[in-house]
C-alpha cells in the first residue's frame, strides 16, 4: 500500500486511492448486466470479505418476493435459509426499519441473534459489518451490507473513510437491481405526497369533502390529487387506484 503522504509531484495520496477505488467500483457497477456480477466488483475493488443486496420485496404478477444477491458462500446461503435465520438476523430486522447507515456493532442482539452470529462465525465468516439502508423514490426499500475480517481499529478506520462513498454505490446497486427486474418498464409509478395522502384517507373510506378537511386543502384540490393518482396508477376509478396503490406498498394502511 502508498504511503499516506510522498514528496515529489505527481505522489498519489491516501485521498487519491481512496478516490480511485471508489470510482472503479462505480464504474465497475455501471458496466454491470446484473446485481451478482456488481456485487463482486465491490468486494474485489474494496478487498473486503463479502457484499450483499436485500431488496425488501418486488413485484411480480400476483406475488411478492425478496431480490436478494450475496457473495457468502453457497454452504452458508443454504444453511441460513434452512435455519429461518432472516426471522432472527439483526442486521435484516433493524435494517429495513433504520434510516442511516450503521455499523453491525450498534445493533441489539437477542440471544438468538447471538446464536445466528456464533454459527456464521464458526462457518467461517466475519463479524465486521456496515449496512446501508436505502428507500427510493417510490418507498422500495433495499439492504447494501459488506462484511471483512479487518481487526476493530482497522474496521472503524475502513468504513469512516468510505462510508459517503458506501452510501453512493448501494443507491447506484439499487437503480441496477430495479432495472435488472423491470427494465425500462418500473411498474411502480412516483406518486407525490399529497396524492398518497388522499389515497390513504379514501382507502378509509373518506369522501372528498372529508378528506379536504382533514388535509386542509379544497374539494377540487382534492379531486385532483386523486385524479392525478389514478392516472398514474393506470386505474380508471379510485377504489382500483387504492387497491394497486397497496399492493405495489405505495401506501400502507
Amino acid at each position: 500500500m502508498l504511503p499516506e503522504e510522498a514528496d515529489g509531484a505527481g505522489a498519489m495520496t491516501k485521498s487519491d486511492e481512496t478516490g480511485n477505488v471508489f470510482t472503479g467500483a462505480f464504474e465497475a457497477i455501471k458496466a454491470s448486466k446484473e446485481v451478482s456480477e456488481a456485487i463482486i466488483a465491490i468486494r474485489d475493488a474494496y478487498k473486503i470479505d463479502h457484499v450483499t443486496y436485500h431488496m425488501a420485496h418486488m413485484i411480480s404478477g400476483n406475488y411478492d418476493h425478496p431480490f436478494v444477491r450475496t457473495t457468502y458462500p453457497d454452504s452458508w446461503v443454504s444453511r441460513y435459509l434452512q435455519k429461518g435465520y432472516v426471522k432472527i438476523d439483526p442486521v435484516v430486522q433493524e435494517g429495513f426499519a433504520r434510516q442511516l447507515p450503521f455499523d453491525w456493532r450498534e445493533l441489539t442482539l437477542t440471544d438468538a441473534a447471538v446464536a445466528l452470529m456464533t454459527d456464521a462465525h464458526a462457518h467461517g465468516l466475519a463479524m465486521n459489518g456496515y449496512s446501508v439502508p436505502i428507500v427510493d423514490k417510490v418507498g422500495r426499500r433495499a439492504l447494501f451490507s459488506i462484511n471483512a475480517s479487518m481487526d476493530g481499529d482497522h474496521w472503524s478506520a475502513f468504513t469512516r473513510t468510505h462510508a459517503e462513498d458506501l452510501a453512493e454505490l448501494g443507491h447506484r446497486l439499487h437503480r441496477l437491481a430495479v432495472y435488472e427486474l423491470y427494465g425500462e418498464h418500473d411498474p411502480v409509478p412516483r406518486l407525490g405526497a399529497r396524492e398518497k395522502e388522499c389515497l390513504i384517507w379514501a382507502a378509509h373510506g373518506k369522501e372528498y369533502g372529508s378528506i379536504a378537511k382533514i388535509l386542509d386543502l379544497s374539494e377540487h384540490t382534492v379531486r385532483s390529487y386523486l385524479k392525478s393518482a389514478r392516472l398514474k396508477l393506470d386505474c380508471s376509478n379510485i377504489p382500483q387506484a387504492v387497491g394497486k396503490a397497496v399492493k405495489l406498498r405505495i401506501i400502507n394502511l
